[in-house]
């Protein structure tokens, strides 16, 4: 069992884990809890009620095509508001935004931003920095929109665009890009590429802020296209696009079914 220095959880080292097979991981460490602070301050709080207020206007014209789903989530965040790993993902972000080489206010892309929740947690997370410029992608139009009206609301520099991870033909250059969830809107056949579509637009010294649930197929689950039930064919899907693991972390909620995992990536 091993300790990282200043810390207070408990790791292991992922050879100890069965991945010692695994390329560039031998000497990354595995947290098997975080600390989830629902009581964090925030220095730019979403709307969620004027959200779903514009996702209702909204989705009659832009989300054919998403089967409901940014309506359906506009309304459980009003009771439900933060993801399980709301607090490390700001904390992940903001080490390797504080020890970056060069130093600076980061170029931040959000893959998938599905509202303004991920937009929200970058702003937080590079603030000490200066202000930071962030690209939003998104493939429907909607919570483009509410990120729009985030970024006017907090004095943003945001740049949207809608965007198809699962065809992803375009190009950008990111200091760092916060993926949460993404791949469970997209066929596994198109996982690999997407993956390497991230690794390509990353500039030197950049990383990838990634968050995952890791759960069985729910046939009634009409938003959501594959799922990964454990953790090894993610860290196989990694190496294979090129990714090198820096820090990986897991989440099981307390009393519920969530089992969320997050990494921080580089290019191998």
């Amino acid at each position: 069992m091993y300790y990282r220095r200043n810390a207070k959880v408990k790791c292991w080292k992922l050879k100890d884990l069965g991945h010692a097979d695994l390329t560039g991981i031998g000497e990354q460490w595995h947290y098997l809890a975080m600390n989830h602070d629902l009581h964090q301050t925030r220095r730019f709080p979403e709307d969620l009620a004027g959200n779903l207020r514009l996702t209702e206007e909204l989705a009659p014209t832009h989300c054919a095509g998403c089967g409901g789903y940014h309506l359906d989530r506009a309304r459980r965040r009003l009771t439900s508001p933060d993801a399980l790993d709301r607090g490390e993902m700001v904390r992940l972000l903001r080490d390797w935004a504080a020890n970056r080489s060069p130093s600076g206010s980061p170029h931040i892309v959000i893959v998938g931003c599905a509202d303004t929740n991920l937009l929200s947690m970058a702003a937080e997370a590079v603030s000490d920095l200066g202000p930071g410029r962030y690209t939003v992608l998104d493939r429907c139009r909607t919570p483009l929109v509410l990120c729009e009206a985030f970024a006017q609301q907090h004095g943003l520099e945001v740049a949207t665009r809608q965007f198809d991870m699962g065809a992803p033909d375009g190009e950008f250059q990111a200091d760092a890009i916060v993926v949460h969830s993404l791949l469970r809107f997209l066929p596994q056949p198109v996982h690999l590429a997407s993956l390497s579509a991230l690794r390509r637009w990353l500039m030197p010294g950049a990383a990838i802020v990634f968050s995952h649930r890791l759960m069985a197929p729910d046939p009634s689950g009409s938003y959501y296209k594959s799922e990964y039930e454990t953790l090894e064919p993610l860290l196989h899907l990694f190496e294979a696009a090129g990714l090198q693991v820096a820090a990986l972390q897991e989440a099981v909620e307390e009393g519920g079914p969530r089992h969320r995992v997050l990494a921080l990536l580089k290019s191998a």
